[in-house]
Formats: structure tokens, C-alpha cells, sequence
């Protein structure tokens, strides 16, 4: 908790962060017990809180708005940015869902792979967490991206 605290804006995020490591940790560690998952759980947990706090920087970025445009346009000023309506959003949910359903087809290292690298780890991190070599990583990732484009190009979900 006290990771997620330190990396997190407010309370709420580190409790958010502590919970999406919690189940992250959950569902793909696979490892031996003790230090190495003490390390693995921190550096999750921190990228958790990470994540959280760029999703809150873009989405107050996105409403405000300087003094100057509030006086000069009245009403419309005050109306959120419309660049992402709900139509737009229901349709990237649908895309991220059908990809999602996609990689949990995906072998356990491929998707395993993938998603600590969406989780925001770099190859290394992925190569000493799983304790791979490079060759496997890299194949792991290939061959992952190259499924997922395949399905996605056949339809499959």
C-alpha cells in the first residue's frame, strides 16, 4: 500500500492501484514465492498507479479550459470537448473487448508477454521477471502480435 500511495495522486488511486495489481498479480504470476514476488508485486503495483494518474492528468487536461475562451464564447465554453462521444467510446470498448477475447486465446507466454508489456514493463523487466532470454521474449512477442493481427484479419472472436 505504501507503493501505491507514493506513486498515486490521492487515496482513492492507491486503492485502485493496490486492487488492479492485486489482480494482475492473481491471474499471471506464476512464480516461486518470496522476494521475487514481493519485487513483482511493487513493480505492478507501481505501474498500476502510474497508469491511473496519466488517465487522470489526460482526463482533466481534457476539461479545462482558460479564462479567456470562458468569457469569449460563452455557453459553448463551458461544454466538455466532444472529440470522444459515446458512440466513439462504445465502439473502442467493443474493439478492446474483441481483442482481449483475442489474446486469451493466445499461448500462456505469448499472452503473458503481451499484456506485462501493455502493463507498461519493459523487455527487461519482462525478461527478469519471467526469467526468459532475449530470443524468447522477442519470438514470445512476434508471435503473440502476429496471431492477434491473424485472427482479427479472419474475423475470429
Amino acid at each position: 500500500m505504501r507503493q501505491a500511495r507514493y506513486h498515486s495522486r490521492r487515496h482513492d488511486d492507491a486503492d485502485e492501484a493496490l486492487s488492479d495489481a492485486c489482480v494482475q498479480f492473481l491471474r499471471f504470476y506464476d512464480g516461486a514465492a518470496g522476494e521475487y514476488a514481493l519485487r513483482w508485486m511493487m513493480l505492478v503495483t507501481k505501474r498500476c498507479a502510474w497508469a491511473i494518474r496519466r488517465k487522470a492528468v489526460a482526463r482533466e487536461s481534457r476539461y479545462r479550459m482558460s479564462a479567456r475562451e470562458r468569457e469569449g464564447e460563452g455557453l459553448e465554453a463551458i461544454i466538455p470537448d466532444d472529440r470522444i462521444g459515446p458512440a466513439e467510446l462504445v465502439e473502442r470498448a467493443e474493439e478492446t473487448a474483441k481483442v482481449l477475447a483475442l489474446v486469451e486465446r493466445l499461448k500462456p507466454d505469448e499472452r503473458t508477454a503481451l499484456i506485462l508489456l501493455g502493463l507498461g514493463c519493459t523487455y527487461e523487466e519482462i525478461r527478469e521477471l519471467r526469467g526468459w532470454s532475449k530470443s524468447k521474449l522477442h519470438r514470445c512477442l512476434t508471435e503473440g502480435r502476429a496471431r492477434v493481427r491473424q485472427l482479427l484479419e479472419r474475423g475470429d472472436s
